[in-house]
């Protein structure tokens, strides 16, 4: 249970870090309600009762809310004030994937649809070199690969852990599906209660190093086996200080290098000497520290945060480490809302300041490098308060770049600009520029400016009779008006389905090119990769494609177009 807790919480703290959500389903009126209900039901369909269901809105200091299943799976909440929320069931022996990095949101009045997936189970027998049972030994799970062979894009900092009974006999379920690593032994400092093994280096199943270890694949409601033959292998330690104030404390991560697989974590607390990790086998490690917050209204004050510190053990303790933490950046702005004086734009309804969302998106890179501990409670996202103002604290040094999200209909993205300061003030395009902060940097003057008289065109892709729609085949919008090809905000692109639809929604008015492409250049396949800057060839060459094509779309102010017929 302890163990499921965490996790949750992890999670919960996880999902600000560099995210992005699906659009909920378009709105009209007010919301007033300050209800959101909704099913959990299993990966057949039928209803969960009494499954927990944990939701928090996106402003950090709002409180979070629980709930439970009634016997037909349904749930409801009232009460709650309008903003954008993210929910997480839970269910014992069930499993839900929250490694993505795409969390859905949720408005009041909406309806919300959960589906756990009934978890596969681990178990196996713990032995020594005479056969014997290994009593009171830690078994960890480590899912490397999930059921479509993909890296997690976030780790949990918490394993499925379980310990040996009487016979050496361990069983870990709820497990997600997917492709695991089993080990026994080493301490992983994710437990504050010692047991003799936790000094020992980690024996995988069979009984191999991490290196040669066998991966166990997990089906869902299956069970598999791992058996281990423990080694009893003298494991080594990294030790050291974080040097952070008296009245403060510090979360360390380590992690094998090359592997974004946190491995274990520690805790230095408030005036403790230092920290400890032990039972680590001879390889290459990152360890990085972070301040840790002493009450949750501390997400409003900076706080430190030590670079990534490279260790190797060869063979010997490495102690006596020290990190000294240095100041996370901030950045500051503000939402401005443009109205339009087009007669068809008049009385739509405004974006709701609480139920938008801007985020600091990374170089896919950068996040594929990312060194396993997470910045702030809730990242670097923030939500407007009422007069608009934005703030972002506690940012790691790095690229950045804004995402906004909001969801009225009539109303687009017009641009994302930064002012300098100085003598000679410039203002920056930052939706076609990477934002890139250093340690301590204080950026200003952010402006995220949404204007009314947005489009939306749904159509069907026109084929021969018989013929399909190939996998993967997308459709671009590319402004065509001359003076709007730098601006990036203009492309748009989505898949197109199998039977041929395609939607496009929050399109600025103004003439585009349509083109189709089939699995074509990697930078442009989703729309923020298209609109990043490295994209930008990619960009002159689909608008060549588009302007060959010769297939023009004109869309006026609010306008909603549906059943638009585009020929292949």
């Amino acid at each position: 249970m302890m163990r499921q807790i965490f996790n949750l919480l992890l999670v919960v703290v996880a999902m600000g870090v560099g995210v992005c959500a699906q659009t909920p389903p378009a709105k009209t009126g007010e919301e007033t309600t300050g209800t959101i209900s909704g099913r959990v039901v299993n990966d057949s369909g039928q209803p969960l009762a009494g499954a927990s269901l944990f939701v928090r809105p996106v402003n950090p200091l709002a409180t979070p809310r629980n709930t439970t299943t009634d016997a037909d799976g349904n749930f409801r909440l009232n009460g709650l004030e309008p903003s954008l929320y993210t929910i997480i069931a839970s269910a014992p022996a069930y499993a839900t994937d929250t490694g993505g990095a795409q969390p859905t949101y949720y408005r009041l009045g909406e309806t919300v649809n959960l589906e756990l997936v009934r978890g596969g189970v681990v178990t196996g027998t713990v032995t020594n070199s005479a056969g014997d049972p290994v009593i009171g030994v830690r078994v960890r799970a480590v899912r490397i690969r999930d059921a479509k062979g993909q890296t997690p894009q976030l780790a949990s900092l918490a394993p499925f852990e379980v310990s040996t009974d009487d016979r050496g006999v361990y069983r870990i379920y709820g497990l997600l599906p997917g492709t695991y690593l089993v080990s026994a032994g080493g301490s992983g400092g994710f437990s504050p209660v010692f047991v003799p093994y936790d000094s020992d280096a980690p024996t995988y199943s069979p009984s191999s190093t991490r290196d040669n270890a066998a991966e166990i694949s997990v089906r869902s409601g299956e069970e598999s086996s791992a058996d281990i033959r423990y080694r009893g292998e003298h494991g080594y330690t990294i030790s050291g200080t974080v040097k952070v104030a008296a009245t403060s404390s510090a979360t360390l991560t380590l992690r094998a290098v090359g592997s974004s697989i946190p491995l274990a974590s520690s805790f230095q607390p408030q005036g403790a000497r230092g920290f400890n990790f032990a039972g680590l086998p001879d390889g290459e490690y990152t360890l990085r520290a972070q301040e840790q917050f002493s009450s949750l209204t501390a997400n409003t004050a900076p706080v430190a945060s030590a670079a990534t510190k490279r260790i190797t053990i060869k063979g010997a303790d490495v102690t006596g480490l020290e990190l000294i933490p240095v100041p996370l950046a901030s950045i500051s702005g503000r939402v401005v809302l443009e109205p339009s004086k087009a007669p068809e734009c008049q009385g739509k309804r405004s974006p709701l300041l609480a139920e938008m969302l801007v985020q600091l998106q990374r170089p896919e890179k950068d996040v594929e490098d990312e060194d396993g501990i997470f910045v702030g409670l809730f990242g670097p996202s923030a939500s407007p308060d009422s007069s608009g103002s934005l703030m972002w604290r506690n940012v790691r040094p790095g690229k950045y770049r804004f995402n906004p999200l909001f969801y009225e209909r009539y109303w687009y993205l017009q641009s994302i600009t930064m002012s300098t300061t100085g003598a000679k003030p410039q203002k920056i395009d930052a939706a076609a520029n990477w934002t890139t902060l250093k340690s301590g940097d204080r950026l200003t003057n952010v402006t995220v400016s949404l204007a009314l008289g947005a489009a939306s065109l749904r159509g069907r892709l026109t084929r021969a009779q018989g013929e399909s729609v190939l996998t993967g085949t997308n459709l671009y919008l590319i402004p065509s008006e001359p003076d709007k090809t730098s601006d990036v905000l203009r492309y748009f692109m989505t898949q197109i389905l199998p039977d041929g639809t395609f939607g496009f929604r929050n399109v600025p008015p103004g003439k585009y090119l349509a083109v189709t492409q089939l699995n074509g250049d990697a930078s442009i396949a989703t729309q923020p990769g298209m609109r990043e800057p490295e994209a930008a060839a990619a960009r002159v060459k689909l608008r060549r494609a588009a302007e060959t094509k010769k297939t023009e779309i004109e869309l006026k102010p609010c306008q909603n177009l549906a059943d638009y017929q585009l020929k292949q």
